[in-house]
C-alpha cells in the first residue's frame, strides 16, 4: 500500500491571490496620481488627497506589497 504526498498550494494560492489585489491598488493609486499631474482639478481640494501624499502610498504598496506578495508565491511555488 503506497502512499501519494501532494503538495498544498494554499499558501501559494494566498499569496497570488494578494499579489493581484495589492497590483490593483497599488497601480490603482499611480493611475490617480499621474492623472492628478496632468489635471490638478483632481485634488478636490482635500489635503490628504494630494500628489505629495499619495505618492509614497502608491510606491510602498508596489514595492513592498505587491513585490512582496508575488516574491513570496514564487519562493513557495
Amino acid at each position: 500500500m503506497a502512499t501519494t504526498e501532494t503538495y498544498n498550494y494554499k499558501v501559494v494560492r494566498q499569496f497570488s491571490i494578494m499579489t493581484i489585489v495589492w497590483g490593483l491598488v497599488g497601480m490603482s493609486v499611480g493611475v490617480l496620481i499621474a492623472a492628478q499631474l496632468a489635471w490638478p482639478v483632481l485634488n478636490f481640494d482635500i489635503p490628504y488627497l494630494t500628489f505629495s501624499r499619495l505618492r509614497p502610498l502608491h510606491t510602498n504598496a508596489v514595492i513592498f506589497a505587491f513585490g512582496g506578495c508575488a516574491l513570496f508565491a514564487t519562493s513557495y511555488y
